[in-house]
């Protein structure tokens, strides 16, 4: 039986699947949210083609332009009747569920994606690729990771990549960092720190910090608080990859301003 032109290790399996997580989170937090949703940082075209790939590679119908409108609506209705996914109005168990479901469901909203898609233009490689087989990326990944893995590792590490953003996107960022943890803001939502060492899910942690200050790259607030996307960004603007566009440092615990909150939110 073909077993694949890589034999990997138990050990090896783990370490793909990690760098598969790592790779996955800086294209969704990094590029998708704060770069294409918020505008913060601005990436170097290679770059910005590496995570567009793997996110046609990894995900089932994502794309840019529908994934930045629903976050975008999140902002701008965030934790009421018309906010795509709220635990407050849906429940965190169904968000934690079927938070993949409920974004599709916006996502095929097409006023959604009109009124909220603003600015997010799709070139060549959308029209041709990543939104016309939007949904046949995930499939094509399959067949070259069952030929280079073997089928038992092969689909293990497929299944664990095609998981990532729909269970940890959507199911703790929008579900259980609107419910658990702490606040430095007194936003109009119920948004919260999940944890002040923002690692995991590359800074996106100190959430409540983030719906208070959307257009900012840098999500740490306090100094006892630790974004790594953003030490990340650092290195890559160091190396001219990224372009920071903007950092805001708010006085420690003060209310942000409701017109900064509204206009970052909407995304521009």
């Amino acid at each position: 039986m073909f077993e694949g032109f890589i034999q990997l290790s138990p050990t090896g399996v783990a370490l793909t699947m990690a760098g598969s997580y790592i790779m996955t989170v800086f294209a969704s937090e990094l590029y998708l949210h704060r770069s294409r949703s918020h505008r913060a940082v601005t990436f170097h075209p290679m770059l910005c083609q590496l995570f567009r790939m793997w996110i046609w590679l990894t995900t089932y119908g994502v794309t840019a332009r529908t994934w930045v409108a629903v976050h975008r609506k999140h902002h701008a209705k965030c934790d009421t009747e018309e906010d795509p996914h709220s635990p407050r109005i849906h429940g965190l168990w169904t968000i934690l569920g079927k938070g993949t479901l409920l974004y599709r469901k916006a996502a095929r909203d097409a006023d959604l994606v009109k009124a909220y898609g603003v600015g997010i233009k799709e070139d060549w490689m959308d029209e041709h690729l990543y939104t016309k087989h939007r949904f046949r990326g995930a499939l094509f990944f399959l067949a070259i990771e069952l030929l280079v893995f073997g089928p038992a590792a092969g689909f293990m590490i497929w299944l664990f990549q095609l998981s990532i953003l729909p269970f940890w996107a959507s199911g703790f960022i929008n579900g259980i960092f609107h419910v658990v943890g702490y606040r430095n803001f007194q936003t109009k939502e119920d948004s919260r720190n999940f944890f002040p060492i923002g690692i995991v899910f590359g800074g996106a942690e100190l959430h409540n910090n983030h719906h208070a200050n959307p257009a900012s790259a840098k999500l740490s607030m306090k100094w006892w608080e630790f974004d790594s996307g953003y030490l990340v960004l650092r290195v890559l603007a160091c190396l001219r990859l990224a372009t920071i566009n903007r950092v805001d440092r708010l006085p420690t615990g003060d209310q942000p301003p409701a017109s900064r909150h509204v206009a970052g939110a909407a995304g521009q």
